[in-house]
């Protein structure tokens, strides 16, 4: 199964791969960083569904997110994720010589964690997270405004918990540390688009077209 998944990842990225598109999730594999999507700017596909409200708010599958901008470039994010039953999250952002560090605090399913996102060429960066386990993976910059995201890791949660949540449960609520480690993966195609641009040509059916025009 997993060499399949694989296998999957690596066909779409080849077919798809051509330049680098201006498509950028504000999520990493599994932790949030303190971008939010532009105003009108949607993001959908696998594990995406997220659309930006205004100039610092974001909502949708991941959650709620609002961002703060600071004079040196830095971020500061309030938010909470829908993927771990909505509970609240805080994540600065900034950039390193040695690539975009986001650390964070949330109180569940993890108390502290961080992520790296280091770019190695135009169309690929590197992922990195440490939570209450690691995460490492690649992200490709497709075809224009295609991301493609690829990663495995291990947590002392399993990571089905924070899709489906037993609210009945109360062990979901205590913060007794698990003992056992489950590996998990992570596959995600974003594609993203401004909901309000208009076609670039608006010609209709019938309508005759003069080469020296220009095109509307």
């Amino acid at each position: 199964m997993i060499k399949k998944i694989v296998f999957t990842a690596l066909i779409i990225s080849c077919a798809l791969s051509l330049s680098a598109g201006k498509a950028a999730p504000t999520w990493l594999l599994t932790v949030p960083t303190a971008e939010v999507l532009p105003k009108d700017q949607l993001n959908i596909g696998i594990m995406h569904l997220d659309l930006g409200i205004s100039g610092n708010i974001e909502a949708g599958l991941h959650g709620l997110k609002y961002s703060i901008s600071n004079p040196d470039g830095s971020k500061l994010a309030f938010g909470a994720s829908l993927f771990s039953g909505l509970y609240p999250y805080a994540v600065y952002t900034n950039n390193y010589d040695f690539g975009r560090l986001s650390l964070g605090l949330t109180i569940f399913p993890y108390f502290i964690f961080a992520g790296l996102e280091k770019q190695l060429t135009p169309e690929i960066s590197l992922l990195a997270e440490l939570h209450n386990g690691a995460a490492v993976g690649v992200r490709n910059k497709l075809a224009k405004d295609w991301v493609l995201d690829f990663g495995a890791g291990f947590s002392a949660y399993s990571y089905k918990n924070l899709f489906f949540v037993d609210y009945a449960n109360t062990d979901y609520y205590s913060f007794k540390f698990p003992a056992n480690f489950s590996v998990f993966m992570v596959l995600a195609l974003c594609y993203s688009f401004n909901i309000r641009e208009e076609p670039l040509s608006s010609v209709k059916p019938g309508d005759k077209l003069n080469p020296a025009d220009p095109v509307k």
